[in-house]
């Protein structure tokens, strides 16, 4: 049978029931491939056909593609919130990563020498951040001390911007999605571990690497882990190569969602503009109602270069979903621009608290979850729908400096959780147009409604404050907003996203 007779049949059974397996197609006469080989052939029409496949046991279970937005059950969001109020890696994942160890290196993961050759490979890593150079995966070490302390937090930071992604209605009930730079396959992972919490959606997982013991573990984890949670998610076969030389036409396309995270940061032989040219280049897979996620460090360097290089981005064509909201339908300028999330702490894995049990172990424990994000989208669909009417009386953040020591009217996004403490209360805002950073600030000495009137405000909602008193801070070259007694706070843009309990910093 050709593949066109191969691909018509599929039609016609696809037409005849909303499921069926693949070893039906492989009974039509003169179809005589293994199911193996008849899945390879197929599935380059799946998405063209509206339709998905998944592996089940021996066989393969082919089914039409859900329409509508992506819906989670009372139960799986139940279960997703709980999961976020108490991070912990799931055991599945804790024993593939422990089985990998043991693999790589023929010795048990708890090995004194192996623990001791894992710690020297983590503070490498650590010099080399800090030093601003080329983190090296290229030996065995590295990469399994990239999933003892790295890869924890990263995969539940991943969670988060994923349980987002559903929660904005940017998620679909299946997902094409490319990591590009996926390391070991931390992203895939998250995205598997969630959807197995949840028990709904599916996705295709393709993925880019170049480091070739990356692309070992991202084959001894990933796909395994996929199996585990029943194989909701489709894992390809990872793409060998560089993304900085690597062209378009080599990836699949029709992509809802591409992730960049951990990624931009390391490629230090761009400056900001090739970044940017880069992402803009690979934007060219993304289906039109695409995302692109982009995640970093939250520390002052990598967070205000992200911000540098999305608006960048957004210079080629692309749109800023969120968290930015361009309320006066100005660009801004992000050069000042530092602003991370901060979630609930993860619990330590096994193998890290296996490491942190010699001299100095609290080097060797990384649970905090801070980071920077932004979406992009090619729709121009962005997570705030508010401007500023015309004639409001309210002032730019842009014009602080001609207001400094009055009381005035400003509309802002809320970018921060609290930065100060528990008597002060310091949240940074941003209205799309400031060069020098603006925060609101609330007096120790304040009592009243206004005191905690900020406190349920999410990351990215957008916020009137009426009467806030200006002042300069000259030690950090910013500007205060302080609210008084008869300061007057509206929130008015909200998100539409839930809160899961953890602080936005």
């Amino acid at each position: 049978m050709t593949e066109r007779d191969t691909v018509a049949a599929l039609k016609r059974l696809a037409g005849a029931k909303p499921e069926f397996r693949l070893s039906e197609l492989q009974e039509d006469p003169g179809e005589r491939q293994s199911l193996e080989r008849l899945a390879g052939e197929i599935r380059p029409h799946l998405d063209g056909l509206g339709l998905t496949l998944r592996s089940a046991g021996d066989d393969y279970v082919i089914s039409r593609l859900p329409e509508g937005p992506f819906t989670v059950s009372d139960i799986g969001r139940l279960r997703q919130l709980a999961f976020f109020r108490n991070p912990e890696i799931p055991d599945y994942i804790q024993q593939l990563v422990e089985a990998y160890v043991g693999r790589k290196t023929g010795k048990a993961p708890d090995d004194p020498a192996v623990l001791d050759r894992m710690r020297n490979a983590i503070l490498v890593q650590k010099s080399q951040y800090w030093k601003e150079r080329q983190v090296s995966y290229r030996k065995a070490y590295p990469v399994l001390g990239y999933l003892a302390y790295h890869a924890p937090v990263y995969l539940v930071q991943f969670e988060h911007i994923f349980w987002q992604l559903i929660n904005q209605g940017l998620a679909k009930p299946h997902m094409r999605i490319l990591d590009v730079g996926t390391g070991p396959g931390v992203v895939p992972l998250a995205v598997i571990d969630l959807l197995g919490r949840i028990g709904s959606g599916t996705a295709d997982i393709y993925a880019v690497e170049r480091s070739e013991e990356h692309f070992e573990a991202y084959n001894a984890l990933v796909p395994a882990a996929a199996k585990t949670q029943g194989n909701m998610v489709q894992v390809h076969k990872p793409i060998r190569g560089d993304i900085g030389t690597l062209a378009a036409r080599d990836l699949p396309d029709r992509i809802d969602l591409m992730v960049f995270s951990n990624v931009l940061n390391e490629l230090r032989h761009l400056d900001l503009e090739g970044r940017a040219d880069l992402v803009a280049r690979l934007a060219d897979r993304l289906a039109p109602d695409g995302t692109i996620v982009v995640v970093e460090p939250a520390d002052l360097a990598n967070s205000t270069a992200m911000r540098q290089t999305v608006r960048a981005i957004a210079n080629r064509g692309l749109t800023i979903h969120s968290p930015c909201s361009f309320i006066w339908e100005t660009p801004c300028n992000p050069v000042r621009c530092w602003t991370f999330e901060q979630k609930t702490n993860i619990n330590p894995t096994r193998l890290m608290e296996r490491l942190a049990g010699g001299a100095d172990g609290y080097r060797f424990i990384n649970i905090d979850i801070k980071y920077s994000s932004a979406l992009l989208r090619k729709d121009k669909k962005t997570q705030q729908a508010y401007r500023v009417p015309p004639g409001a009386k309210v002032a730019r953040l842009s014009h602080l400096h001609q207001h400094v020591d009055r009381k005035i009217n400003v509309v802002a996004a809320l970018m921060s959780g609290n930065l100060g403490d528990n008597r002060t209360k310091v949240y940074k805002v941003c209205d799309g147009t400031p060069a020098n950073p603006a925060y609101v600030v609330v007096p120790a000495t304040l009592r009243g409604p206004n005191r905690d009137a900020l406190r349920d405000i999410a990351y990215g909602d957008i916020v009137r404050f009426y009467g806030a008193l200006v002042r300069f801070n000259k030690d950090h070259n910013a500007y205060n907003l302080v609210i008084l007694p008869g300061t007057r706070i509206e929130p008015i843009g909200c998100s539409g996203g839930e809160r899961d309990g953890t602080e936005r910093v």
